[in-house]
């Protein structure tokens, strides 16, 4: 009997092991040469798609050409841009002018760039440590009272500084024995130039408030006086004149044997104004319209006077009431000053124009509380540091490897900011922390501790590492803010600054306007505004008078202290300052509410570029960044 092999008996069961198994390996090579040649040629048909819609947007040669005009006239434009805004901005950057320094003189009429190398630096050392050269263009005020007062802190007045303009503007006190270098020279100039720019700038929201206009005079249906061009009525001695809050009419009578100068006060606001300090609102009053004319003080007493529309009862001698007549309107009552010397010629007299005294009750910007150059706002506030001016044409031992920087780096450091520059244009900024605030417990790098201070705060934050404000050495001040920059090219310089003011709340959008026209092309970018229930410190009439303002007493109150109270303002009824009550809340008598106020940004093109701030009153600060318009 034949038997059969093992293999043979179970090949049943082999092959079905098998066949599974290489069918599957077969699936398989199959499935991966055709799955590779379907890829290959969907890759194709895609290339194929891709040429196809590149062919459909084909753009003609002439099609070309007409875009090639197109960004020649765009950048036409732009270079015309520049060219304007530095038209504008080129008489800010002045070398010091306050007094005769034929060495200063020299170098401004050589026209030399932001930058450029400087002749003679031992002698520009020298000149710099001279009391009435580079420090007259901050103030000219001596100790004793003496002095033009035409530096940009004394132009400010009645605006107070907050402890003085010495701890809030920033600026070289000590330039040592080591002979200044170029670079070191334009920053010092150029925190000058933004400094003197944007106090100019808030300077214009008292000015502008202060300044009557001459306008049509008519009373009982007949025209006294026209000043309108061509005007055939023309009256010298009786005139009216017109500002934003007030109306006064003027006439020159006689008064014995001379004249006198009589006529009404009208509050044309809508609100209740105070007068001024002690009762008492002075006015300048020229009669004459040569140019070396020195105005007539011409004070008008009264407490305060209400708004359009108010009305009083006008009482007969037994106290009855004949009618109610407007309570805005004012008669003047005769004073002695209103007199003019005897043997005054009428036939040489000219009310010509007229100009209100603000002392520090009415003044419309109270008191200037930080000015932070190299402060950022809420929107850069993550960026890790500012960048310092390019090189060339300042040197790279003096700012560093440019490699290592990036053109859009901003500073930390809080919120706040504007920006600003230009080819050869001065720029500050700095992200240095600098001295401690009034207010903040802070210390020389911005170490927390304060309201103001810390990480984010005003005067504080990551990176700080010079003297932001104050005076100081010329390497806390100069070379710890050489990083000043949002963005720093060839054309405009970018920089953020920091503002912080108290201002009646009425006028805190003059305050952005007048920094939004400001020739360094402010952008506000942020603004922040609170209540201020603080106090502030009256003006002596012999401070007062070192200042354009005039010589005009402006205490009231006890200690001469305009206070604002504590509590809630909404709760107290709306008293004036110098009576215990805090001004704010809803609309009524007196300065409303002083609040913080806005700050702005500037930046401007060619050769200078600043930025703007921001402000705010009270234990916060608020800030703002501008853009610069390009050169």
């Amino acid at each position: 009997m034949k038997t059969e092999s093992p293999a043979k008996k179970h090949h049943f069961w082999i092959l079905l092991g098998l066949v599974p198994l290489l069918t599957l390996i077969g699936v398989l090579m199959v499935s991966s040469k055709v799955g590779g040649t379907i890829d290959a040629r969907q890759a194709d048909i895609d290339k194929a798609n891709k040429d196809i819609d590149s062919k459909k947007n084909a753009k003609s040669n002439e099609l070309l050409a007409k875009l090639d005009k197109s960004l020649a006239v765009v950048e036409k434009k732009q270079t015309d841009l520049h060219k304007e805004n530095w038209e504008r901005q080129k008489a800010l950057f002045t070398w010091p002018r306050t007094t005769n320094s034929p060495v200063f003189k020299a170098l401004e009429d050589k026209g030399l760039k932001f930058g450029d190398p400087i002749p003679d630096l031992t002698a520009v050392h020298g000149e710099f440590q001279q009391a009435d050269r580079y420090l007259y263009e901050y103030s000219s005020i001596r100790r004793d009272g003496s002095g033009t007062g035409t530096g940009m802190a004394d132009l400010m007045a009645p605006t107070q500084f907050k402890d003085g303009w010495q701890r809030v503007l920033r600026y070289v006190d000590n330039f040592g024995q080591v002979i200044v270098n170029k670079d070191q020279v334009w920053l010092i100039l150029e925190d000058m130039w933004v400094q003197r720019s944007l106090l100019s700038g808030l300077r214009t929201v008292n000015t502008d408030l202060a300044t009557f206009e001459r306008v049509r005079y008519e009373r009982d249906g007949k025209v006294i006086d026209d000043p309108a061009k061509g005007s055939t009525v023309q009256n010298k001695t009786k005139r009216l004149f017109r500002s934003r809050n007030w109306e006064v009419t003027l006439e020159i009578v006689p008064e014995g044997n001379t004249y006198q100068i009589t006529g009404t006060l009208t509050n044309i606001s809508d609100r209740l104004q105070i007068m001024g300090a002690n009762g008492r609102m002075t006015l300048n009053v020229w009669l004459s319209t040569a140019p070396n004319a020195q105005p007539l003080t011409f004070p008008i007493m009264q407490e305060l006077l209400p708004g359009r529309g108010a009305m009083k009862p006008l009482k007969d001698k037994d106290g009855k009431t004949v009618q109610m007549v407007p309570a805005n309107v004012l008669p003047i009552h005769p004073l002695p000053s209103h007199t003019l010397p005897t043997g005054t010629e009428l036939e040489k007299l000219e009310i010509a124009r007229v100009e209100q005294v603000f002392d520090i009750r009415t003044v419309p910007l109270k008191r200037i509380e930080a000015l932070v150059m190299g402060q950022l706002d809420s929107r850069n506030a993550a960026q890790p540091t500012l960048v310092p001016p390019r090189t060339p044409p300042f040197s790279k031992e003096f700012v560093g490897d440019p490699a290592a920087e990036s053109s859009t780096d901003g500073s930390s450091g809080g919120p706040g900011a504007a920006y600003g520059g230009g080819k050869g244009s001065p720029l500050p900024g700095g992200s240095a922390g600098g001295p401690p605030m009034p207010g903040s417990a802070e210390g020389p790098g911005g170490a927390p501790g304060g309201p103001l201070g810390g990480p984010g705060g005003l005067f504080g934050g990551a990176g700080v590492t010079g003297q932001r404000f104050g005076g100081g050495t010329l390497t806390a001040v100069v070379d710890g803010n050489k990083k000043r920059y949002i963005a720093a090219t060839e054309q405009v310089r970018r920089m953020p600054v920091g503002l912080v003011v108290i201002v009646d709340q009425s006028y805190i959008q003059d305050v952005l306007l007048a920094l939004s026209n400001s020739p360094l092309r402010f952008q506000i970018t942020q603004v922040t505004w609170n209540r201020f229930r603080g106090s502030l410190d009256g003006l002596s009439s012999s401070s007062l008078a070192t200042g354009p303002g005039g010589g005009i007493d402006s205490g009231y109150g006890r200690e001469g202290k305009l206070n604002f109270g504590g509590g809630d303002p909404d709760e107290r009824g709306g008293r004036f300052p110098g009576s215990g009550s805090s001004m704010g809340g809803p609309p009524r008598p007196g300065p409303g509410g002083i609040g913080p106020i806005p700050g702005s940004s500037s930046g401007m093109p060619g050769p200078g570029g600043y930025p703007g701030g921001y402000p705010e009153a009270g234990p916060r600060a608020a800030v703002r960044q501008s853009r610069p318009s390009p050169k």
